[in-house]
């Protein structure tokens, strides 16, 4: 099978003119799965107050729950809070906001092992 010069060259312009376009598809997918920053939860919002959240779960009014003393109890223990890094991260009760790990609710339940 024999080549063109023509068809050689039509080749390889086309090939340098897919690099960039791949390369902002690659960008865009990118930004697009980065997830945007949540807000971090407050102890006035409405559910916050309902489910008796503090950002410091010494502050709450935590009793011993499921053979948990209350004293262990943590947002960082809890199987509600996602995994992640930091101080605030995501929680299935509260999905708009991030909650403190050393915060504590009263949905508050233990990781399992």
């Amino acid at each position: 099978m024999k080549t063109t010069r023509r068809e050689t060259t039509k080749l390889i312009l086309g090939t340098l003119a897919a690099v960039p376009v791949a390369d902002l598809l690659a960008r865009r997918a990118q930004a697009q799965a980065q997830e945007p920053e949540l807000p971090h939860l407050s102890e006035d919002d409405a559910q916050a107050k309902t489910l008796m959240y503090h950002n410091d779960a010494t502050k709450s009014p935590r009793v011993d729950k499921a053979g948990t003393p209350a004293a262990e109890q943590f947002c960082h223990n809890c199987m509600f809070l996602q995994e992640g890094e930091g101080q605030w991260r995501p929680c299935q009760i509260f999905p708009a906001n991030t909650v403190n790990v050393d915060g504590w609710c009263l949905t508050w339940t233990l990781k399992p092992a």
